[in-house]
């Protein structure tokens, strides 16, 4: 489902739902979405939040290089 930002209120005559201006309106309707934004109503679409898996570009799970000496210096200690 596309989402698309509400740029005037409004209420939706096929659903009976109020939009005020700041909303977010929801559709899979393309017709309906041309309708409402030759209208005024809405805005641009609204992108998603990427909800990947990843850890992204950069991203770095590692201990550094100094604080693994440390943890195995710690260890071999206790041992």
């Amino acid at each position: 489902m596309r989402k698309y930002r509400v740029t005037a209120d409004f209420i939706d005559k096929h659903t009976g739902k109020y939009h005020p201006a700041g909303g977010v309106y929801e559709t899979t309707d393309a017709d309906r979405v041309e309708e409402l934004r030759k209208g005024g109503f809405l805005g641009d679409e609204v992108a998603e939040p990427h909800k990947g898996k990843g850890k992204g570009k950069g991203h770095e799970n590692k201990r550094s290089s100094t604080q693994g000496d440390a943890a195995k210096k710690d260890r071999d200690q206790r041992q």
